[in-house]
């Protein structure tokens, strides 16, 4: 595939968090290095944890606003789903497409599929790619990648073997400081992100099955980082909408616990089937995206009509 290619394209999902943009800035180092011309987008751009984990390390921001458009191959990373790209779609047609993810994929037929679902991250994945093709990394792209690994498995709590195995190949090849890392991954909240999660707060609903408590928000940004704290406050299950221009979408974060009962990736194909939408993920972390004017708080009841159907018993509200 890459014998008579000359420029590439690396494509993360909107809003690019940590994992993403260091899969993106990995992927485009290493077919630079295979003497690719490559460029870099990041839909939306990044998220603040990634600005300041940029700023504190002193990494320069590569990400372009497009992609040359003679360029004769696409590789998404940490995307599953055409909703996460939507307006790039067009980059895609017509060229060779690679597909980097630790998610299953879904509505997507790339001309080669990389993928891991038992990697705690797209970082770790490109990182094994790396070593197995005997490439080491830059300084600025180690220091990524185990930002990038540190984050999505939530600071090695969901770690295997290959990824501390890995980890170490990073550190021993490019000569990191760990420590200046875990430094640089501590941030503190905007005011707006911070806003966002006491207004999200302030909406939720609710419910109750059996020992679950299952809680549906809605908040216009930072939609992942509100979900994140529903789960921290108590809820086994939080599902977050938010209205975008001609686009309502919905993330869905859950426990271990709700893991062993419910896969949040099947649900959410199934609601993408209902309303005509794109949605998919892991058992514990799903998106959806529904190109139409829809009431979000509809979107999140038909969801949680869903897992009552998928449990086989009705929920019940969380009053006072």
């Amino acid at each position: 595939m890459l014998q008579n290619t000359r420029k590439a394209c690396v494509i993360t999902h909107r809003h690019a968090d940590l994992d993403a943009y260091a899969c993106g800035v990995a992927v485009k180092e290493m077919l630079e290095k295979l003497g690719l011309m490559t460029n870099l987008i990041a839909p939306e751009g990044t998220s603040s944890i990634v600005k300041s984990f940029l700023t504190k390390l002193s990494i320069n921001y590569v990400a372009k606003e497009t992609c040359d458009p003679d360029n004769e191959l696409v590789v998404l990373v940490d995307i599953s789903t055409y909703s996460q790209i939507n307006e790039y779609r067009e980059l895609i047609k017509g060229r060779n497409l690679v597909v980097i993810d630790h998610h299953a994929v879904h509505n997507i037929e790339p001309t080669l599929a990389i993928i891991d679902t038992e990697a705690t991250s797209c970082s770790e994945i490109v990182a094994l790619m790396l070593r197995d093709l005997g490439l080491e990394p830059s300084r600025e792209v180690a220091e990524l990648l185990i930002g990038g690994i540190l984050s999505d498995s939530n600071r090695l709590s969901r770690a295997r073997v290959s990824t501390f195995e890995v980890l170490a190949w990073l550190l021993r090849v490019s000569n990191v400081d760990y420590q200046r890392v875990l430094g640089a991954m501590s941030t503190e909240l905007s005011f707006s992100e911070r806003m966002a999660r006491v207004k999200g707060l302030l909406r939720m609903r609710a419910y109750r099955i059996n020992e679950l408590i299952i809680c549906l928000s809605t908040v216009n940004a930072y939609e992942s980082s509100l979900a994140d704290t529903m789960l921290r406050a108590g809820c086994d299950l939080a599902l977050v909408a938010s209205e975008h221009d001609d686009e309502v979408r919905m993330i869905g974060r859950a426990n271990k616990k709700f893991q062993n009962i419910l896969s949040l990736a099947e649900l959410f194909m199934e609601l993408a089937r209902y309303f005509n939408g794109e949605g998919g993920g892991h058992p514990t972390a799903a998106a959806l995206s529904v190109r139409a004017k829809i009431d979000v708080w509809t979107l999140l009841l038909k969801a949680l009509e869903g897992i009552e159907k998928k449990l086989g018993t009705k929920v019940t509200r969380v009053v006072e």
